[in-house]
């Protein structure tokens, strides 16, 4: 079957390295999930460090299609691009350095070689202007070279579209690919950026099945892949995790990190410190997604409206300790209510409070 003439309708050139990238959920469910994919086990370090490179580049164009009010304009410039033009394709290029701070050519080459089989058939794909079904024959990416220490290659439609469209992702740490030595490593992290805050529990037999180990005990098992993975996310990613064996189970909890040894820009510091203190409030407080949804809008809407929070808390935590009270005995709404009056309190010694005197943020209503 004839493919017909390759379009290529953007180029993504070394877009500047962001420290947080959003990982689509169906892109590592589907298709790097060891479980439905044995094979990528296999896969070279560099192969998904170039996953994560392409995300990187083309962050700019990522879009929700649950979310008309700021991400309908990406979703029509991909529409436009890649759904009125048959057999369309997208350019990304960068350095080789990019990918291996010591270039090491033969790895890349077999990343490259593995990404263009990974998941290889005729992807289907409807013009949307004239309705007809195009079939495209690719892997994840196709036309892969090196030439003058640069990385360039095509990516379909359909695989674009996988790396743009995320309805469902999760904040990940780009450097968190360079930091994990190994493919299987790097597996775990994505899987636990998955795992539920409550935390889960996995067999140690399964979880040898999955992941292809081969280990004589849980505690073998643990000692030899869940601490070297987890004392490198400590310092080198946004999200680690404790565990505890019992048995045949392991118990995997999940915390975001705090203190990690990252260069990262300040704007990104504030982001990830209030990912750790709705996280914390949430746990701690047993507060709803409804609740932590609010108290985030709220801080989106003004920035300085979360170092009020934490000033709040603050001063709860304080009148807790002055009054002989355990702070984890608030919750809920109970919990919500002594924080509201935090929040109306400190607003008041603010120097906002001069120009708008009831305008401390509300977290719950009528308040």
């Amino acid at each position: 079957m004839k493919e017909g003439k390759i379009h290529e309708s953007r180029h993504y050139i070394r877009k500047r390295n962001s420290d947080i990238i959003n990982f689509p959920v169906v892109l590592r469910q589907h298709f790097l999930s060891p479980q439905k994919n044995q094979n990528i086990l296999e896969a070279p370090i560099s192969a998904l460090r170039i996953i994560f490179k392409t995300l990187n580049d083309a962050s700019y164009d990522q879009f929700q299609t649950n979310d008309k009010k700021h991400q309908q304009r990406q979703l029509s410039l991909f529409e436009d691009d890649f759904l009125t033009v048959n057999n369309c394709y997208a350019r990304f290029t960068f350095k080789v350095s990019d990918i291996s701070t010591n270039k090491n050519y033969r790895n890349i080459e077999a990343g490259l070689v593995f990404l263009e089989n990974l998941h290889k058939g005729w992807y289907k794909s409807r013009n949307s202007k004239t309705g007809k079904i195009v079939k495209s024959l690719s892997g994840f990416i196709r036309e892969a070279n090196i030439t003058d220490g640069k990385i360039t290659f095509l990516m379909s439609a359909y695989w674009l579209e996988q790396i743009l469209k995320i309805d469902r992702f999760n904040p990940a740490t780009l450097q968190t690919a360079w930091e994990l030595k190994h493919t299987k490593h790097l597996l775990v992290y994505l899987w636990l950026l998955e795992v539920p805050d409550s935390g889960t529990k996995i067999r140690f037999d399964n979880f040898q099945k999955i992941y292809n180990y081969n280990y004589g005990t849980t505690k073998d098992l643990v000692k030899n892949v869940f601490k070297s993975i987890k004392n490198k996310l400590d310092k080198k990613s946004n999200k680690s995790f404790n565990y505890a064996v019992k048995g045949n189970l392991i118990h995997i909890m999940p915390y975001y990190t705090k203190n990690i040894e990252l260069e990262i820009r300040h704007t990104t510091i504030t982001k990830q410190q209030i990912t750790q203190k709705l996280n914390y409030w949430k746990k701690r407080h047993q507060l709803s997604r409804h609740d932590i949804a609010i108290i985030k809008s709220l801080i989106n809407i003004e920035n300085t409206t979360f170092k009020l929070f934490v000033n709040a808390y603050n001063s709860f935590i304080k009148n807790c300790r002055e009054n002989g009270v355990k702070a984890v005995s608030f919750s809920g709404q109970k919990f919500l209510e002594i924080f509201q009056d935090e929040i109306k309190s400190c607003y008041d010694t603010s120097l906002w409070h001069k120009f708008v005197s009831k305008g401390y943020p509300r977290i719950i209503e009528n308040s």
